[in-house]
């Protein structure tokens, strides 16, 4: 199988980006010829390195001539590089491929049938895309992939048919996030220290919907009451100055810790004892479900997919988004009688159960395989 991904968004750090450096990899050692078109990014050499064709490509068009340019390129790289299956990630690429394989003077066949379009959609925030996604998804594709049951809901709602759509979770890898002892070189580099030290952690883009706004006043209300709390903040993004100001004007002096961006992530999953998920704005959160895989018990918002990924008062906690005093509590409750261990034990067994890498890339292939048929 020929099969092209299609994505929105720079090969850089990110959900649909993560999945990509897991399904393309994968379905190549499968057997498979896997592309991947998109705009370039610091993460392509990686994806390069493990065996997947990257064609530079940018989909942020503009009007309907710029679709039409878009299409156009589209048809041209689908027709060079013999492609038998089109994997678009969003539904911008979704709308791009139904013009170029359905659209354009011609339809586009291979082997006498029409070039089969099988939409992945991982989530949908633009307001406008949810309002016509149902029906361009039903109108263009011949199978729409769903990560979870939260956003395949909302497209049902919207127009799109039940049968034409299944939910498949995408995976972690659980040989790489593992429960394992905390890494002492992560400790060492920020003075932290186990015996001591109660560590929660977030690891996520320091934007709007991650909701550190509220994490960081929470944590500040944990602290009062637990005075050896940290909060260890991974990631960077377009609020950087802003949380980093926001930690100042709260006082909170070296308790809060500022990493960066950083690629050993179950390193430092390692050393946390709690993950946390502040975000106002999830569909199916991937962090989360790395940290459960880690073996770390998570506090997420009651909001998008969380539910599907938490098993409330189980393997984690949820709570009500944006609220700081429900966040606090949540965070309280999970150090009392030390709750995050065993929460921690039942969050990785539920990642072996439901969220496995090797059943979301059987799930993804069999798919893509019967379109063929």
């Amino acid at each position: 199988m020929r099969l092209l991904y299609l994505m929105t968004e720079p090969f850089g750090v990110g959900g649909v980006q993560s999945d990509m450096l897991a399904l393309g990899p994968d379905l190549t050692a499968r057997g498979h010829t896997v592309f991947l078109a998109t705009q370039t990014g610091e993460l392509l050499p990686e994806l390069e390195k493990l065996g997947v064709n990257f064609i530079e490509t940018d989909f942020h068009f503009r009007g309907v001539l710029g679709l039409w340019r878009a299409a156009k390129k589209l048809r041209r790289i689908i027709i060079e590089n013999n492609i038998e299956v089109l994997a678009p990630q969003s539904v911008r690429t979704t709308l791009v491929a139904l013009v170029a394989c359905r659209l354009l003077p011609f339809s586009y066949r291979v082997s006498g049938k029409r070039l089969p379009i099988i939409t992945t959609i991982h989530n949908i925030h633009n307001p406008m895309h949810f309002r016509y996604g149902g029906w361009l998804l039903r109108a263009a594709c011949d199978k729409v992939i769903f990560e979870s049951h939260y956003e395949r809901n909302r497209l049902l709602s919207s127009g799109l048919q039940a049968e034409h759509s299944v939910v498949i979770h995408s995976g972690i890898d659980t040989d790489k996030f593992l429960p394992q002892p905390p890494a002492q070189a992560v400790l060492d580099e920020y003075g932290l220290d186990k015996s001591k030290d109660v560590i929660f952690g977030i690891v996520a883009r320091l934007s709007e919907e991650k909701g550190h706004k509220y994490l960081l006043p929470a944590f500040q209300k944990v602290q009062k009451q637990i005075p050896n709390a940290r909060l260890m903040i991974v990631g960077d993004g377009p609020l950087r100055e802003e949380i980093h100001q926001q930690a100042e004007q709260l006082a909170m002096g070296d308790r809060v810790i500022f990493t960066g961006v950083k690629r050993n992530i179950p390193d430092f999953l390692s050393i946390f004892d709690v993950f946390v998920l502040s975000s106002t704005r999830e569909s199916f959160p991937l962090a989360a479900r790395e940290a459960m895989a880690a073996g770390r018990a998570v506090i997420a918002p009651r909001i998008g997919g969380c539910p599907e990924v938490v098993d409330e008062n189980v393997s984690g906690i949820l709570f009500d988004a944006g609220n700081v005093d429900a966040l606090a509590d949540a965070m309280l409750a999970m150090h009392k009688d030390e709750k995050y261990l065993t929460m921690g034990r039942e969050s990785r067994l539920r990642v072996e159960r439901l969220f496995s890498r090797k059943q979301w890339v059987e799930g993804d292939e069999a798919v893509y395989l019967s379109s063929l048929s």
